[in-house]
């Protein structure tokens, strides 16, 4: 098993941890972790590209992706949750087994989905198949959450789980596309995150069924 094999499984099992968490603040580091093997999984494939290469813009990703989603985004999310109800930590509406077992059947569609359409069963198909796991687990997780924070996280594994199909499957995109990622996903959390202190701020939740109370 390579380096980039072991990172995208291990991308996966960090999915399978962070619909498994059950406290806010246990998901958020665990996407800290899963954002730390992502920018790791970049360095290791532009490491490669560079020695042959000589292309060095999935070593300023891998930076990127380190200043952006294991620093900078979870300290945003951690304030946020600091705003919120600290004795209310209860987000999920199933409980946690029955989670685990929809996101072991979504990991099956993706093998047979990804090899029913005709990939070869290389090591680019596994690549390929761990991601779109990943991105369906990530739409299952933000559905399956009741605050605002665990939709966001959500939202980011999914991108989380485009960019590795991307890097680990097809070498990477190229550079401005990845920027221009990294921009849009930045400017959603902003904006995000300031909706989530505007709800907490007045329902002292941030429970997403409290919205209910804006219809007029």
């Amino acid at each position: 098993m390579d380096g980039t094999h072991f990172l995208s499984v291990a991308i996966l099992l960090s999915t399978f941890a962070l619909v498994a968490n059950k406290r806010v603040r246990s998901y958020i580091r665990t996407f800290q972790v899963q954002s730390a093997l992502v920018a790791l999984g970049a360095l290791v494939v532009g490491t490669e590209h560079f020695s042959d290469r000589g292309e060095w813009d999935l070593l300023v990703v891998a930076a990127i992706t380190l200043g952006v989603k294991v620093w900078a985004i979870p300290r945003v999310l951690l304030k946020a949750h600091g705003q919120g109800e600290p004795r209310r930590e209860k987000d999920f509406f199933y409980n946690i087994p029955l989670l685990v077992l929809c996101c072991c059947a979504l990991t099956a569609f993706a093998y047979f989905a990804v090899l029913g359409n005709g990939v070869p069963a290389d090591r680019g198909a596994s690549h390929l198949i761990n991601a779109v796991a990943v991105v369906l687990m990530g739409l299952f997780f933000m559905i399956s959450r009741r605050f605002a924070l665990g939709q966001i996280v959500g939202f980011l594994v999914m991108e989380n789980g485009l960019f590795v199909a991307s890097l680990f499957a097809a070498g990477g995109m190229p550079f401005v596309v990845d920027l221009g990622v990294f921009v849009d996903v930045l400017s959603a959390v902003l904006i995000m995150g300031g909706l989530v202190f505007q709800l907490s701020e007045k329902f002292h939740s941030l429970d997403m069924g409290k919205l209910r109370k804006l219809r007029g």
